[in-house]
């Protein structure tokens, strides 16, 4: 109730939304299995923490879950919504990933328990590709973590173009 007017409410001003860095808490939150803070090794190849990091950021500013659908739309996403200038395992992991699952898929093999045709793996990654291609300004693949977790995750995305599909805030 207003003091000033009882018979009006107040104007409440919208809500702010979440920073990345809270974004990026909910989603580790959800995710306590995942390695944070330190660099990951597949095999003999290191990936450094901040490549992860940058990943994860990407899950949280997309609003991309991790259920594998969306990974999938993720990766497709990120070629062609990053930089071109990047380190040869982001290619790697956008076309490797693809077509492994893709494979998979053809030999009827189900991703937890959910079996998805290899048209439905085409059209999960194309359809994160066409997203990137939206992108009003490409997303520096270096960009610097700290010089963004303080940002706000609704400015993140009207600065880029990116429509957020909702799974972090």
């Amino acid at each position: 109730m207003n003091p000033i007017n009882p018979l009006r409410s107040p104007i409440a001003s919208p809500p702010r939304s979440l920073t990345l860095r809270q974004g990026l808490e909910r989603y580790y939150q959800a995710n306590p299995d995942f390695v944070r803070d330190q660099d990951l090794w597949v095999g003999i190849m290191r990936i450094p923490w901040c490549d992860m990091q940058r990943h994860d950021i990407m899950h949280v500013v997309t609003g991309y879950s991790t259920a594998l659908e969306q990974e999938l739309q993720l990766i497709g996403f990120l070629l062609t919504s990053l930089t071109w200038k990047r380190p040869w395992y982001y290619y790697a992991q956008s076309f490797v990933v693809f077509l492994e699952l893709l494979w998979q898929s053809i030999q009827g093999k189900a991703w937890g328990g959910i079996y998805h045709n290899p048209v439905q793996v085409c059209q999960l990654y194309l359809k994160g590709v066409k997203q990137g291609l939206t992108v009003r300004q490409k997303i520096n693949a270096y960009i610097d973590p700290a010089t963004v977790l303080d940002r706000d995750l609704e400015s993140l995305r009207l600065d880029y173009g990116i429509h957020n599909a909702g799974a972090w805030d």
